[in-house]
């Protein structure tokens, strides 16, 4: 119960609510509409998601402040490639909500002649760019711990004497020892990645997100119903984040 009340009193964590019922509307309409839902079910579904979008908007207004903070406390780490990914996601992510600001302000009829299309377009290009550079990190990560796991490896494996081999064709062999390595290297990222949950839930929910700007702008074609189970899966672990910070991937 207390992490509910810690969790219900965060904005972020009421908009990434908001998002989930959002991603489920668009699911849930997708469904319909494959099964031949009628109309008014459909309208009543695209209107909700709409409200939802626009209350979402609502919530992270000031975001960008909180961005631009995140960029200036990545400035410090120590790690170069930490640093740069880090600025640069967060640099994207204030773009990316000053624009949705102001797609608020024309959606509520602050600002009645914007053109909404053009902001939303630009919007998305800066979210897109943010999630490149958050995959990105995420490699990073995962190399670096790929690079741990296999020096652990070769302190903990034993010098032995290798037996005797029938001789083999050389393409023959090098293809079986390509082989075995390619499966020693998904071993180990296996290995990795489960005993890192937080990087997982990272890795995961970028790579969910990367599909909504990739279908708005056009870059990559998908149903309605991808688009809403990638965009229910990202925001269900993002909520698992906020109620268990330690799975929060940190720098």
């Amino acid at each position: 119960m207390e992490a509910w009340v810690r969790f219900s009193a965060q904005s972020q964590a009421r908009e990434r609510l908001l998002r989930a019922a959002q991603y489920a509307c668009t699911l849930t309409g997708a469904a319909l509409s494959r099964a031949g839902g009628s109309s008014g079910s459909l309208s009543r579904l695209q209107q909700l998601e709409a409200h939802l979008s626009l209350g979402r908007k609502l919530l992270r207004l000031g975001g960008s402040a909180e961005a631009l903070g995140g960029a200036q406390r990545s400035l410090h780490l120590p790690d170069p490639v930490l640093r740069f990914c880090l600025t640069l996601s967060h640099l994207n992510r204030a773009l990316f909500l000053a624009c949705d600001n102001v797609l608020w302000a024309g959606k509520s009829g602050l600002l009645p002649g914007l053109a909404l299309e053009k902001w939303s377009q630009r919007a998305f290009r800066y979210y897109l760019f943010a999630l490149v550079v958050n995959l990105s990190r995420d490699a990073y990560e995962i190399r670096l711990l790929l690079e741990r796991a296999e020096a652990a490896r070769k302190r903990g494996k034993s010098p032995q004497k290798s037996p005797q081999k029938s001789p083999q064709p050389q393409a023959e062999g090098r293809i079986q020892h390509l082989r075995l390595q390619l499966q020693l290297q998904l071993q180990l990222l296996l290995q990795v990645l489960w005993e890192n949950p937080p990087l997982l839930l990272d890795l995961l929910r970028n790579a969910c997100d990367l599909v909504i700007p990739l279908e708005k702008l056009g870059l990559c074609r998908s149903s309605p119903g991808i688009v809403g189970f990638c965009g229910l899966t990202s925001s269900v672990l993002s909520i698992i984040t906020i109620l268990h910070p330690w799975l929060k991937l940190k720098p």
